[in-house]
């Protein structure tokens, strides 16, 4: 494992234990992870088997189970998969989820028995973490069914509200570091991770050979990112009313090629 994922994996298992609680006291993330909850339930039903990737807490695994769906959930941190151990045991979820202390790396025919999920997903930026997707986009296709979905939320090179707050700043390398290519150091509560930025369409191609795009959706676009929640604190109805129009216009182009997340919808092909 490169040294930058070995300080990953640390820095996600020292917030482990507050990770729900800043989650639930955010509006701006607790609004995001419903938009992606719609688009979950939108290719995903009652009893359909999903792969989850970057799993954290288990948040969305716990969702997903509330409505039938089993979730086998991974993550690269041991503290992380203590969390949703304990949500399994808290609200008797063992028929639904199972857990794995896997990185992207050991997604693999000797960790993961199954070669028939119906779904993977990936949710808040957990795959940037990484910049290399061969050996994972080898791996998902081969645990997903032929015409298996794909659903990722990317963190977005291109994200207005952040160019342009930095820039009233005056702090034109913040404005605009999502678009070094060579990563930067991301805050990660008050731990900084190695963080690298996509294009919807750059992410795309790095799954090329095995999946193809269905849709992308933007996850922010005109809503503040979450780290800016003193916006919201501030103008709370203003911000609600870019979160009504970012629902409206997420899905269409040009904007849902922008923002601080978008949400790529891919099929593995019949191959």
């Amino acid at each position: 494992m490169e040294d930058y994922l070995i300080h990953t994996k640390e820095s996600f298992g020292k917030i482990s234990s507050a990770f729900d609680e800043e989650d639930i006291s955010n509006d701006i993330l607790r609004w995001m992870r419903n938009v992606v909850y719609e688009i979950y339930l939108s290719h995903f039903k009652k009893g359909d088997s999903l792969l989850e990737l970057n799993a954290g807490t288990g948040i969305d695994a716990a969702f997903l189970a509330s409505k039938g769906i089993k979730v086998f959930a991974t993550d690269i941190s041991p503290e992380m998969i203590e969390e949703i151990e304990i949500k399994i045991r808290r609200n008797n979820l063992s028929t639904f989820i199972k857990t794995g202390n896997y990185s992207f790396g050991e997604i693999n025919n000797n960790n993961i028995d199954a070669k028939d999920f119906d779904g993977v997903i990936s949710n808040f930026g957990g795959l940037n973490c990484i910049n290399n997707f061969d050996k994972l986009s080898d791996s998902l296709n081969k645990k997903l069914k032929p015409g298996g979905i794909f659903i990722a939320s990317v963190m977005n090179s291109f994200c207005p509200w952040e160019i342009f707050y930095f820039l009233l700043k005056r702090d034109a390398e913040n404005a605009f570091r999502r678009f070094n290519k060579n990563g930067i150091e991301a805050n990660l509560s008050r731990y900084k991770i190695k963080s690298f930025y996509f294009s919807s369409s750059e992410f795309a191609s790095r799954f090329h050979s095995h999946f193809e795009t269905v849709k992308i959706f933007s996850l922010g676009l005109f809503t503040p990112p979450p780290y800016l929640y003193g916006i919201y604190e501030k103008a709370g109805f203003l911000v609600r009313s870019f979160m009504k129009l970012d629902n409206s216009l997420k899905g269409i182009f040009p904007f849902n090629r922008i923002g601080d997340h978008f949400v790529i919808i891919m099929k593995r092909k019949q191959n």
